[in-house]
């Protein structure tokens, strides 16, 4: 991803360009490793509070508190199910449902990348009946997204000033293994995007900051955390550490090819927030497809028949449902 001025000397003049971009925004709101749990889970059909904790191992306070959020933010909905007791379960919105491109691209970017994952080789497109992948394609051109295709321009830099909220500052710690049903160490990309500065690390990398100074001032991150984040991205190959000065010795981290293939799950976030997040006409960052020349937008297409994706008519091989719909009421067959 390319940009005409010295991204360098944008970071040096506004520090808030990366922190007040698209996917700083929605990293605010689902940058954290349990809210992605629960929406992957949400995505699989979970709706009640027992059912998630099992999936995810997550204590009942942490759960409660990341439904909570997730429900403040319009992403999923409370339904009551029962009254004596009261309980209620918990449904994505249409603005949840559209977070459906973003969990694709996980999906995706674990398959390609971790070899020891469980998660079906394939998923089922009921529109055409097909087993297929998801196809990550520009709108306009029908070409595949790449990272080297595409091209940036800050367009308001003054107006870049949102902070993201403090919970978001500290890293979910969840020890590889398994909790109730599912095993954590499956889902190796909650290593990279499951915690707010690894992820604002790796958008740093997509705008052209690869030293060590320079990432620390546009994220404005303490030292000691930011050496650590390099570090554990390092040994997740997500980057590599490249020499660039002899004496002494300097070291700039640079995307490997798997953390080059991260840029589809990030671009995701940035539709979404601007669909979902951003004042009718803001748009901080504009993007362009370098191979058709138009505006960058994306479209997930089925492998099989080439139409676009939607989380209601997607199916796990061997499940015969898919993902309701918001609107749809408790008691209702799925789709």
């Amino acid at each position: 991803m390319t940009e005409s001025s010295d991204p360098r000397a944008l970071a040096v003049r506004n520090p808030n360009l990366i922190l007040g971009s698209p996917v700083a925004q929605a990293l605010a709101v689902i940058g954290d490793r349990w809210a992605h749990l629960i929406l992957r889970d949400a995505f699989l059909g979970v709706r009640r509070f027992e059912e998630f904790r099992r999936r995810s191992g997550a204590a009942r306070g942490t759960l409660a508190s990341r439904l909570k959020s997730l429900v403040d933010s319009g992403i999923l909905r409370r339904s009551l199910y029962q009254e004596s007791p009261v309980r209620y379960e918990y449904r994505l919105t249409e603005k949840g449902l559209d977070l459906y491109p973003m969990v694709l691209a996980a999906w995706a970017w674990e398959h390609r990348w971790d070899p020891d994952n469980e998660l079906p080789a394939a998923l089922v497109h009921t529109v055409c009946g097909r087993e297929m992948q998801p196809r990550f394609q520009c709108r306009h051109c029908d070409l595949p997204i790449s990272i080297w295709d595409v091209s940036y321009r800050f367009a308001d830099e003054k107006g870049l000033t949102l902070r993201i909220p403090a919970r978001f500052q500290r890293r979910s710690r969840i020890r590889t293994g398994t909790h109730g049903d599912f095993n954590t160490g499956l889902f190796a990309i909650l290593n990279v995007v499951g915690d707010r500065w690894t992820g604002l690390i790796v958008a740093a990398q997509f705008f052209g900051l690869h030293r060590y100074d320079d990432i620390g001032a546009a994220l404005g991150i303490a030292t000691n955390i930011l050496a650590s984040r390099l570090k554990l991205l390092v040994k997740a190959g997500v980057l590599r550490r490249v020499p660039y000065q002899k004496n002494p010795v300097r070291h700039e981290y640079r995307l490997t090819e798997k953390g080059a293939d991260l840029y589809t799950h990030a671009l995701q976030m940035h539709e979404w927030a601007g669909r979902w997040l951003l004042d009718d006409g803001e748009q901080p960052l504009a993007l362009a497809h370098e191979s058709c020349g138009n505006p960058l937008r994306s479209r997930v297409a089925c492998s099989g028949c080439g139409k676009d994706l939607k989380a209601t008519e997607v199916r796990v091989p061997g499940e015969t449902a898919a993902v309701r719909g918001p609107n749809t009421r408790s008691g209702e067959t799925r789709p």
